[in-house]
């Protein structure tokens, strides 16, 4: 592949030797990591779950490689405090909260479980809410959410929700993405991702989003926000999702199947070779932001396009084809009418811990309970990141 037309972008010092030692270390560790690359352009892998937990293990421990003296601080203290023997679980007594992280305490809680993903998760774009989910009862964590800015254009889901561009562009802010969410053991090996799950619908987030964000400058328009939250969206991790299907809420719309993703991501570069891509493109990426986003850089993507442009690499190295289901949570029975501009109101449903609490775990974690007993040999030690 001819490089030498892109040497004069790279930045002084960058040799072509060097530019072809670092085209040749991307190609040879996304072979390295199951990719089939076709033409040295295209990422094929087989849509299986264990292949896909696979091809994201150098990603997963790469984070956890960088995040070594947080694990070794909040490891065992956290897992003491927050993580239990399935033995201790009292079914019958799981009383879940939705607390807003407000402390470094929930912040070091959130974090150290999002280590455990079997997929690398990102710290999220633009807005954030996040939250750990505590249950009262048990003295325990269930799991985790994060929501953050969505994609600017998702087709499936802008399809669904049935509005324009221009239309999209003035309400993209009355939606947030829960970029990260699911339970830890046992609590997970009773569906309680199901339960963690529903609570996307509890009015709770909504204030929540209203109380952070009512007032606030949007950057790139400068209009003032209401702080209306109209929807979610999410995705699964690995194919089709056992999580979010047919997570249906009484009085709800419950979680709508709006489609699938392209597949397009930036894991497959979380292994060492985004540090080398930053180095060589972060001067140049700079460059290409709106200046409204602020200093520094807008984000990983931004970073490893202009890296692979300088070293003449696709960006179609960025799609790594590993399909994710796409679903969309209306928060109120008008939501796609708002989003829409077709009604000025969203009829929230008002839905609290409580109830959604009690309906998910009658629903589901008390019958899985009961059929499958496994969650009762769980030991909080094989929970550890230290192991």
């Amino acid at each position: 592949m001819e490089v030498t037309r892109e040497k004069n972008v790279v930045n002084d010092g960058l040799t072509q030797e060097h530019i072809e030692r670092l085209k040749n270390k991307i190609l040879q560790n996304l072979i390295e990591s199951g990719f089939s690359v076709v033409n040295g352009r295209t990422l094929i892998v087989p849509q299986n779950k264990d292949f896909i937990r696979n091809v994201h293990t150098n990603a997963v421990q790469f984070l956890k490689d960088k995040k070594k003296e947080f694990i070794e601080k909040f490891n065992d203290k956290i897992l003491n405090q927050c993580i239990i023997d399935g033995k201790d679980l009292d079914i019958r007594n799981i009383q879940p909260v939705l607390k807003v992280i407000d402390n470094q305490s929930d912040n070091a809680v959130f974090n150290w479980v999002k280590l455990h993903w079997s997929i690398p998760t990102s710290a999220g774009y633009g807005r954030r809410l996040r939250y750990v989910v505590y249950d009262k009862g048990n003295s325990a964590v269930v799991g985790i959410i994060g929501l953050a800015d969505p994609v600017y254009a998702l087709g499936d889901r802008d399809r669904y929700i049935g509005w324009t561009t221009d239309v999209r562009k003035r309400n993209l802010k009355h939606i947030m993405d829960a970029f990260v969410l699911g339970a830890v053991p046992p609590y997970s090996q009773v569906l309680g991702g199901k339960l963690v799950a529903s609570l996307l619908l509890d009015s709770k987030i909504v204030k929540d989003f209203r109380r952070k964000y009512k007032g606030t400058e949007t950057l790139i328009s400068n209009e003032i926000f209401n702080g209306k939250l109209a929807a979610i969206t999410t995705a699964s991790a690995l194919g089709k999702s056992s999580v979010y299907d047919r997570v249906k809420i009484p009085g709800t719309s419950g979680f709508l199947h709006v489609g699938w993703s392209r597949g397009s991501g930036e894991f497959q570069f979380f292994n060492g070779i985004y540090d080398e891509l930053f180095e060589l493109a972060h001067l140049n990426a700079n460059q290409l932001k709106n200046r409204k986003w602020g200093t520094g850089i807008r984000n990983r993507r931004t970073v490893i396009r202009t890296g692979l442009k300088m070293l003449g690499l696709p960006s179609d190295l960025l799609y790594h084809n590993i399909r994710r289901e796409l679903f969309l949570i209306p928060l109120g029975a008008k939501s796609f009418e708002y989003l829409c501009e077709k009604s000025g109101q969203i009829m929230y449903y008002g839905k609290n811990t409580e109830e959604l609490s009690n309906f998910a775990i009658k629903q589901w974690v008390l019958p899985r309970s009961i059929r499958r007993t496994e969650y009762l040999d769980f030991k909080k030690e094989s929970y550890s990141l230290m192991t």
